[in-house]
């Protein structure tokens, strides 16, 4: 008679009886994957950005806080700025010195020459111009031509008129104007046309915005730098006030978010208790 035995009841001496479990499962707890290590790891640095997020809000519930000591600062930037602005807008003024006589300008222009010259007489005083060209190593013309004066003063001219004391911007006014006309004859010869005679007060003239004086072309040097300097101080203040709205925004949305992050916050803090109670222990390369 054969008998039947199952091979799992007959073990060799040394094998032992069933499987070995994990250290963690011999002492009761579960088994920690290093997974969840990491996410303890992450929950904890989300922890600490909810908790600075957390004081923020709460600082900006408080009547002193760090938007409003900006905006403060930044109104008072904007005050200042305004000021500026407003002292460069002078209440009309007239000029302190007596407008140019109307003595008449000569225009003398010689453009076969080489170089070309003008010259403008005035009250029996001279004033030339000479053409510089710039030109190129295979004599092509490498710049455009201008003109240089080369003989006369302007203060000269206006002592000749009976201007004994001009101020330098009456000197500056009237030595641009001059050059502008030199330049226009020496074109209006070249291309034929008509001269339209000049007159020494039309050169400068009396600005009523300012009290300075206007070239020819009607431009008062001292209201273009006004002009620029104003813009720059406006382009400054806007900034500052979109610098202030930027700032006021953010202050309102670190109210508003304050119920959000502290459901955020507890939520986590839920999550890290669940996995502490695990036994979990952050990674420590994280």
């Amino acid at each position: 008679m054969f008998r039947w035995w199952r091979r799992d009841r007959t073990k060799s001496a040394g094998e032992p009886s069933e499987p070995q479990g994990t250290a963690g499962e011999a002492a009761g707890r579960p088994f920690v994957r290093e997974a969840e290590r990491r996410r303890l790891a992450r929950l904890l640095r989300r922890r600490d950005e909810l908790r600075y997020d957390l004081s923020l809000s709460e600082q900006a519930l408080r009547p002193e806080n760090r938007w409003t000591e900006r905006l403060r600062e930044l109104d008072a930037a904007i005050g200042e700025l305004e000021g500026r602005i407003a002292e460069l807008d002078p209440a009309p003024s007239p000029s302190p010195e007596p407008e140019l006589p109307p003595v008449p300008v000569e225009v003398a222009v010689e453009p076969e020459e080489t170089p070309a010259t003008v010259t403008l007489t005035i009250a029996g005083m001279p004033l030339r111009w000479v053409e510089e060209i710039d030109w190129a190593e295979r004599g092509h013309q490498l710049a455009p031509a201008r003109l240089r004066r080369s003989e006369g003063e302007v203060a000269e001219v206006l002592r000749a008129v009976g201007y004994r004391m001009p101020s330098p911007a009456l000197l500056e006014t009237l030595a641009a104007s001059l050059e502008l006309v030199a330049a226009d004859a020496l074109s209006a010869a070249r291309r034929e046309r008509v001269w339209t005679p000049v007159a020494l007060a039309n050169l400068a003239r009396p600005c009523d915005r300012c009290g300075g004086w206007r070239d020819v072309r009607g431009r008062c040097p001292t209201c273009a730098a006004r002009e620029w300097e104003r813009q720059q101080l406006l382009l400054e203040r806007n900034r500052l006030r979109q610098e202030r709205n930027e700032v006021f925004r953010d202050w309102q949305r670190a109210r508003d978010r304050l119920p959000v992050i502290q459901r955020q916050l507890a939520e986590v803090e839920a999550e890290i208790r669940q996995l502490e109670a695990k036994g979990v222990e952050p990674s420590a390369e994280s």
